[in-house]
């Protein structure tokens, strides 16, 4: 009896253990090393969020002092996730919770020819609890660095009018973001009870991997109850699945009315008008498997557009001249609509888009036909729908 109490007062010690270890503050500090303009910060403050994402919640605006270092404290009595943006050129996700961090930023890139590339961010600690994302991190930089280097050769690929090669190259691409996959479910895997495990989520598509996060997340939810992020999680499951309801094939896909890149409304309804099928595709000019799917819609409008075919693309970008920028430089001649607030598009939020490109094929009544229709399968869909 004496052995049962004993164990049952160092279950009792060590389910709180957690928050007996815990701190109310710890220190996150750093430098930036090469700090935007005066102009620059004010308008793309350096900021401590909730969420790595352009709306969240600003717990603090920090400034740099004349070094360019900085420090601020950061509440870590429930341990939590927190993401830095630093001036809109650097973002980093960490844990806080016992230890203290110093995190250096490269700051505003001052190469002369500027691509979309971010260098990887290290967490640097006397303990442990950002060594999970730092070595997710480091895969995705990774995997990073080679969806640039298949690009470049995409790129050449299309320039030389090179259809096999740009297909094989576009198959490429698309596997790396699979591959990202595969890493983080090894990661949940080997770190199953740590609650910093849900940063991984973050890199699964919460429709095709349902059943694995789900496995893996109710656990975590019943051994830290207080452990926000990962009801997350499964709340976006939710949504997914309510999503994916509105979008079953012969769903009436919503009216959707938004401004083209000089001001003029749209309405996909009236655009739909006097036409037999029309892509309502999701993309933005920052995603690079999106960019790389235009040249495919593109040949498929072009060789379908006399029959019928036509695209109505929606852009998550938030900033105007870099989405007309790319519908430019992709000569993309069809319709272009965005309300400008990025993932916060009142469309995508209709429907749960977490990820692009996404797209959806409606008939001439507004139904969806099929969706997330990529390279050739596009093609394929429509030619079986107009070569009759």
């Amino acid at each position: 009896m004496k052995r049962i109490v004993l164990s049952v007062a160092a279950g009792l010690l060590m389910a709180t253990s957690l928050f007996a270890q815990t701190r109310d503050y710890i220190t996150v500090k750093g430098k930036v090393n090469f700090p935007p303009a005066k102009e620059h910060q004010e308008k793309y403050p350096f900021t401590l969020k909730a969420k790595p994402m352009k709306d969240a919640e600003v717990f603090q605006t920090i400034q740099l002092k004349a070094d360019s270092t900085y420090e601020i404290k950061v509440p870590a009595k429930t341990p939590r996730l927190y993401s830095l943006d630093v001036y809109g050129w650097d973002r980093i996700t960490f844990w806080a919770g016992n230890d203290d961090l110093k995190i250096d930023f490269r700051g505003e890139d001052t190469a002369k020819m500027k691509i979309k590339n971010p260098p990887y961010i290290f967490i640097q600690s006397e303990g442990k609890d950002n060594q999970l994302i730092n070595m997710i991190n480091w895969e995705n930089y990774q995997n990073y660095q080679n969806t640039i280097a298949i690009g470049k050769r995409q790129y050449m690929a299309m320039q030389a009018k090179d259809t096999a090669m740009t297909k094989s190259l576009t198959d490429m691409m698309m596997e790396q973001y699979d591959n990202m996959a595969t890493r983080a479910k090894w990661y949940v895997r080997t770190f199953k009870n740590d609650p910093q495990v849900v940063y991984a989520f973050g890199y699964m598509s919460s429709k095709r991997e349902k059943d694995f996060i789900l496995e893996y997340i109710n656990p975590l939810i019943t051994k830290y109850p207080w452990l926000t992020e990962a009801k997350e999680v499964k709340e976006g499951i939710d949504r997914a699945e309510a999503a994916a309801k509105k979008t079953e094939d012969g769903a009436k896909f919503i009216n959707i009315t938004q401004a083209d890149p000089n001001g003029k409304n749209i309405n996909l309804y009236d655009y739909l008008k006097g036409k037999k099928y029309v892509l309502v595709d999701f993309w933005a000019s920052w995603c690079g498997p999106c960019r790389a799917e235009n040249p495919h819609v593109l040949k498929v409008y072009d060789k379908y557009k006399s029959k019928g075919f036509d695209v109505f693309a929606i852009s998550l970008d938030d900033n105007k001249d870099r989405w007309v920028k790319a519908v430019k430089d992709d000569k993309m001649p069809w319709a272009q609509v965005s309300d400008l607030k990025g993932w916060k598009n009142e469309a995508a939020q209709f429907y749960n888009i977490t990820a692009i490109p996404m797209n959806f094929l409606l008939d001439s009544d507004g139904k969806v036909v099929a969706k997330n229709l990529r390279g050739d399968d596009l093609e394929k869909a429509v030619a079986k729908l107009l070569d009759k």
